[in-house]
């Protein structure tokens, strides 16, 4: 058996778990059937994670996502209830039951993940694990060895969804086909094979893939960060290395970094395209201008309201009086080395309140990407 989850992460998931079971009703037997769901998805799944090293890569990192995107499925059906908000016909159909449609809902936000099992490349005691012929505690039970996990290194990004379908079984029983009627088993599984395919896409499927994508921002955070490859961390990385070696300079007049008390401001485009160039020695690529950004805030290493702008109007001194600039807002310490901070001579700025109607992220400074 594999070790349980550290003790926040239990809590955690089974805080998931009783949420999601909090929005299924006890009518009809909802609850109960969703929680022998849910114990079913736990031994299949056990502590794999739900990436190599993207989102959720940690261990128990698949079940964590697929609650996750279980529970944000309840929450859009229970939208679909509010008498402010008609019922999107190609979602809910008013004619049919609104707990077979609920459960319907669950399920899809449960299995839509189920098919990275086969993107997995797992190895116990000199024995190969098969997600189609039996779940991941019965694999680690029979081999009683350490497993040992390999991506498969021709996956394909996003080839999973086809194959969630064929490991429904495994959560799936005879009442719950019947209860949420065959005659809606194709939506269901037509949902899981569309989330990543926009020919196979249906109306269920756009709003698996609205819920999965959520999940995957919550915890952008983590994941951006801690992986050395990702963007978010090599744009970070660079800024710290051009102010380090003095190609990026902070507070001086006409600098493209200034720092503040705890608040470090980076100029663009200039930044960005001394990044670029930098980076670009070293064969790696950034996204375009407007990607970054919204990796820099789903990360939350900048400023950003609610809308994710993170593009802000700043004020600093200059030769003939105060200058206006769009910066990125950063903590100092996320860009600037800890040593060179002390240093710094004292050169203020300030972030100019925005009129919502004069500036919008589309009309920000870009520069060309190289």
């Amino acid at each position: 058996m594999f070790e349980p989850p550290p003790e926040s992460q239990r809590l955690l998931l089974d805080e998931l778990t009783d949420n999601i079971l909090s929005w299924l009703p006890e009518e009809m037997d909802c609850r109960a059937r969703g929680a022998r769901v849910i114990a079913k998805l736990r031994d299949l799944v056990g502590d794999l994670p739900a990436s190599a090293d993207h989102h959720h890569s940690d261990r128990f990192g698949l079940l964590q996502h697929s609650l996750e995107v279980a529970l944000k499925m309840l929450e859009e059906f229970e939208k679909t209830l509010l008498p402010e908000s008609p019922p999107n016909v190609a979602l809910f159909n008013p004619e049919a039951d609104p707990l077979q449609t609920q459960y319907l809902y669950f399920l899809a936000g449960v299995g839509h993940d189920l098919g990275k099992l086969l993107d997995m490349d797992v190895w116990a005691g000199g024995q190969h694990w098969s997600p189609l012929h039996e779940t991941y505690t019965e694999f680690l039970a029979r081999a009683k060895a350490e497993p040992e996990l390999r991506w498969n290194e021709k996956r394909v990004r996003g080839g999973h969804a086809q194959f969630s379908v064929w490991l429904m079984h495994h959560l799936l029983t005879p009442l719950d086909i019947r209860f949420i009627g065959l005659e809606r088993l194709p939506e269901l599984m037509a949902a899981l094979a569309g989330t990543h395919t926009a020919e196979q896409s249906t109306p269920l499927a756009r709003l698996v893939t609205k819920a999965d994508q959520l999940s995957v921002e919550q915890a952008a955070p983590d994941w951006m960060l801690k992986r050395e490859d990702s963007k978010v961390s090599q744009f970070i990385r660079a800024l710290r290395d051009l102010i380090s070696g003095g190609r990026l300079k902070v507070n001086s007049r006409g600098a493209p970094v200034y720092v503040t008390g705890e608040k470090a401001a980076a100029v663009i485009p200039r930044v960005l395209s001394t990044a670029r160039h930098y980076l670009k020695e070293r064969k790696i690529t950034l996204p375009s201008n407007h990607h970054l950004y919204d990796l820099l805030a789903q990360a939350e290493v900048v400023e950003a309201d609610e809308n994710g702008q993170c593009v802000k109007r700043i004020r600093v001194p200059g030769k003939r009086g105060p200058v206006e600039l769009y910066a990125l807002i950063f903590t100092a310490e996320t860009i600037v080395p800890e040593h060179i901070l002390p240093r710094l001579p004292t050169i203020t700025f300030e972030v100019v309140p925005e009129d919502p109607k004069r500036i919008s992220l589309r009309s920000a400074p870009t520069s060309t990407e190289g």
